[in-house]
């Protein structure tokens, strides 16, 4: 059997604030009954085609996300009816990488993925985070972290610790350069390497603990040793 689809310029869908959570109640099928009637495998390869983009979907709008913000996913599939909506689930949460509008945001992910039913967050697969929290690092790390534990089916992980101008550089090196740096005092050198030591328990202590975790990417990290250890031990297996 051959399936065609229509051309990418008549599937662009505006992201509805909020994903769909709700199962439909009733059939609001428009689709030719031959195609409902196809093998679930088949369908699944259909709304993979619908439902995944290579561009990480922002898990819940905000003030941040542009007004023009858009996918080429056709979110309204899963309102056709209760089968496509078991069967398309799965895939637009596990199947897609997910993030936040910008860096600043990322700072509330865990509050994001609170807002988001369990049963969905379950299904989330890959998670893609620039952070731009600054001094904030330290403190706010362990609450999404703790979230973040939450995800156990989490196989990519990817934190970017930037700068304002969205460059992926070492931006904590920045912030702890106050330990090496000449004419500071010893006070503020003491509690960057504290505020360092801390951030450094909390990633090791996530990454352990996700136990399916497949990829992990730190990038900007104060420290670039640790992170490259870290990163080359998620790829080894956990291995060494």
């Amino acid at each position: 059997m051959v399936i065609t689809f229509p051309p990418p310029s008549r599937l662009h869908f505006k992201l509805f604030d909020r994903l769909p959570t709700v199962v439909p109640r009733r059939s609001r099928s428009e689709l030719r009954p031959d195609l409902l009637s196809l093998r679930s495998s088949t369908l699944k390869l259909i709304l993979t085609y619908l439902l995944t983009t290579p561009t990480p979907l922002v898990l819940r709008r905000d003030a941040s996300t542009p007004a023009s913000y858009r996918t080429d996913l056709v979110i309204s599939v899963l309102l056709v009816n209760r089968r496509l909506y078991h069967l398309a689930l799965p895939i637009l949460y596990g199947a897609n990488t997910f993030t936040t509008s910008s860096a600043a945001t990322s700072y509330d992910f865990d509050a994001h993925l609170l807002a988001t039913p369990g049963r969905l967050r379950a299904m989330i697969r890959s998670v893609e985070l620039n952070i731009n929290w600054g001094d904030r690092l330290w403190a706010k790390m362990p609450l999404v972290a703790a979230k973040l534990l939450e995800l156990k089916g989490l196989k990519s992980l990817k934190l970017h610790i930037i700068v304002g101008g969205g460059e992926v550089e070492s931006g904590e090196a920045i912030r702890t350069g106050m330990v090496t740096r000449r004419g500071r005092a010893e006070g503020e050198g003491f509690m960057a390497l504290a505020m360092l030591k801390a951030e450094k328990k909390v990633l090791r202590e996530l990454v352990e603990g996700l136990k399916g975790l497949r990829v992990f990417e730190l990038k900007g990290f104060a420290d670039g040793g640790f992170a490259r250890n870290l990163e080359e031990w998620i790829a080894r297996g956990r291995k060494g």
